[in-house]
């Protein structure tokens, strides 16, 4: 089965999902997200083609294996499932805007994972969108609070974790992730957000202790040496996701849904 069969299929499936939807903005939010899919795919491909070459992280234009491929692929397609989720209990507006924060966070963490670089491309339309979203959906105060939080907090953690554990943690584009994170979680569900964010960086070391691998390399130029560091955005995003997915589940207590900033 290609990609494009899956693209195809999966893209025919969300539709159909969406007409099955109770309200008339939901089933139209649905249809934005299932279409968005194949579009999600094609966009994040030439974003990890060509910015890489035009930020002189590397010298040409490189074509990715077929493998990173399917990754994208599988990637893009993970968050339109759980946009439709969220779609679920979660008004159509709110949906649509974490959409956009979750394929922004997908496409970094395929930038972390192939060429060990967060860029400032992809990272200040993400801090810029959160916290025009927290304006639209009446949350402007929260959403400056958790900005300013993620880059205070967030890089005192990273700072913390280089020098306790002797391993890099932290880089201007990691303290900006942070903060980005934090602009849309917002200040309340930024405490969970950290919860769940360091949890994953501890996953991620106790993996590269019992791998004995390093995870990433990080970008360098040519007249540099190699640098070796964790990578911070897939923790990040799945924390992010968590949030999302969490803060308004009808399952949950109240009382952790305001934890989470519900």
């Amino acid at each position: 089965m290609t990609d494009a069969t899956i693209q195809a299929g999966a893209t025919l499936a969300m539709l159909a999902w969406s007409l099955l939807a109770r309200t008339a903005p939901a089933a139209l939010a649905g249809m934005c997200i299932a279409l968005l899919f194949p579009l999600s795919v094609r966009v994040c491909a030439l974003a990890l083609r060509w910015l890489p070459a035009a930020a002189g992280v590397r010298p040409h234009v490189e074509a990715p294996p077929p493998q990173q491929q399917h990754e994208l692929v599988a990637g893009c397609l993970l968050v339109a499932a759980c946009s439709l989720t969220l779609l679920i209990y979660t008004p159509p507006s709110i949906t649509l805007a974490y959409a956009v924060a979750l394929h922004l966070a997908n496409l970094l963490v395929q930038f972390d994972r192939r060429e060990g670089w967060l860029p400032n491309a992809i990272l200040m339309p993400m801090l810029l969108c959160g916290l025009l979203a927290g304006a639209a959906l009446g949350y402007a105060g929260s959403a400056i609070g958790g900005a300013c939080a993620g880059w205070v907090l967030g890089g005192a953690g990273l700072f913390g974790l280089s020098i306790t554990r002797r391993g890099n943690f932290m880089s201007a584009a990691d303290v900006l992730l942070f903060g980005a994170c934090g602009a849309w979680v917002g200040l309340g569900g930024f405490w969970a957000f950290l919860l769940l964010a360091g949890a994953g960086l501890w996953a991620v070391r106790g993996v590269r202790r019992s791998t004995r691998a390093p995870m990433v390399q990080a970008a360098v130029c040519s007249a540099a040496r190699p640098v070796w560091r964790y990578p911070t955005a897939l923790p990040c995003a799945v924390g992010l996701l968590m949030v999302f997915l969490l803060r308004n589940s009808p399952a949950l207590p109240h009382w952790v849904q305001f934890l989470l900033g519900g």
